[in-house]
């Protein structure tokens, strides 16, 4: 018996559904068709400003990288004149500290009045 009240309220709460749906307007579908377009659309130009943004990430990686070339020839030219500053500035050390030596084995003269 429940089975059928159950089954009869089934029914009933199909009928009075399909009862209530209207068929869709041709501009009901047209409707629905320009809001899929709108969100397609939507969705393509939000594509298009990712595609414009990472294409400018990858021209200023470009240029860093560019310009990280650039600085590190600069810098390995810097080591280089810094060894050529060190190595010229110890000689010209030794040569001082000989020229020292020199000096103090020739003995000052006094004067004589």
């Amino acid at each position: 018996m429940k089975t059928a009240i159950l089954a009869f309220c089934l029914i009933a709460t199909l009928t009075l559904v399909g009862c209530a749906s209207k068929p869709q307007t041709f501009g009901d579908q047209l409707s629905n068709r320009g809001e899929q377009a709108s969100s397609i659309g939507k969705q393509w130009n939000s594509s298009n400003q990712g595609a414009l943004k990472g294409e400018k990430m990858i021209t200023k990686g470009q240029a860093m990288i560019e310009e990280g070339k650039t600085l590190q020839t600069k810098g390995e030219q810097m080591i280089e004149d810094g060894h050529k500053q060190v190595d010229s500035s110890k000689q010209q050390m030794l040569n001082s500290e000989a020229d020292y030596q020199k000096m103090r084995q020739t003995p000052v003269l006094t004067p004589t009045y």
